[in-house]
């Protein structure tokens, strides 16, 4: 992870679950700065990482059965806004994106097929949530 200058601003997206939660750190620009799945009992110290290496200015997550207990866990680590966002189809979305990452004979036969894949998708969620929200224009480029 690199670290961020105090003038960039990034936004947190989580994928909210029971074991697990997809993480995904974005500038207003819509870089990637960082994807990755957590298991619950340590989400609140590599929230507390993320906070610490980028200049979080908003918290999105998605609006998913366990966002209650995720935004208790946050609001007691810090007071970064938090906002939720709606998760509709956003598993889905993930598996074509997983898939159109992956390239090749994989990019052509998941239409075709509809192949699961092995691993979980939370981080790419979490990305799709950040994107959405980002693109839904809630924020301007530097994050206000």
């Amino acid at each position: 992870m690199i670290r961020m200058n105090e003038e960039d601003k990034a936004l947190l997206a989580i994928d909210p679950g029971k074991d697990k939660c997809g993480l995904a750190v974005l500038n207003y620009r819509q870089t990637l700065l960082c994807k990755k799945i957590v298991g619950r009992e340590e989400l609140r110290s590599y929230i507390n990482e993320l906070i610490n290496i980028y200049n979080i200015r908003e918290i999105i997550i998605g609006d998913g059965t366990f966002s209650r207990e995720i935004i208790q866990d946050i609001r007691e680590l810090t007071d970064i806004a938090i906002e939720l966002v709606d998760e509709a189809f956003t598993t889905m979305e993930a598996e074509k994106r997983y898939w159109q990452e992956k390239g090749g004979l994989w990019k052509r036969l998941f239409p075709v097929i509809n192949w699961k894949p092995k691993r979980p998708l939370d981080d790419y969620v979490a990305l799709i949530l950040a994107e959405r929200y980002l693109q839904e224009g809630q924020v301007d480029i530097n994050g206000r």
